[in-house]
């Protein structure tokens, strides 16, 4: 699954990780790329996956700290 993400392939690592992490990853992918699609109805398939409330959190505020991170760098040149 590793591999599968650091070469840019969702659907691989989808096929090599259990339901609640595949859930996870979609979310993550979709809240990097299209926040403003994100409904409440994302996070409850997570909840039904298992994740908690604090794990979901954490999971949003770790994505959005590295989309933070990622647009100060690019503003700065940096990369």
């Amino acid at each position: 699954m590793v591999d599968s993400l650091a070469a840019g392939d969702l659907q691989a690592a989808l096929t090599r990780t259990a339901a609640p992490e595949a859930a996870l990853l979609l979310y993550a992918h979709k809240l990097t790329l299209k926040p403003a699609e994100i409904t409440a109805g994302d996070a409850q398939t997570l909840r039904d996956q298992g994740w908690t409330e604090p794990q979901i959190s954490e999971a949003v505020y770790i994505i959005a700290m590295f989309a933070f991170f990622n647009r100060v760098a690019d503003a700065f040149g940096i990369g």
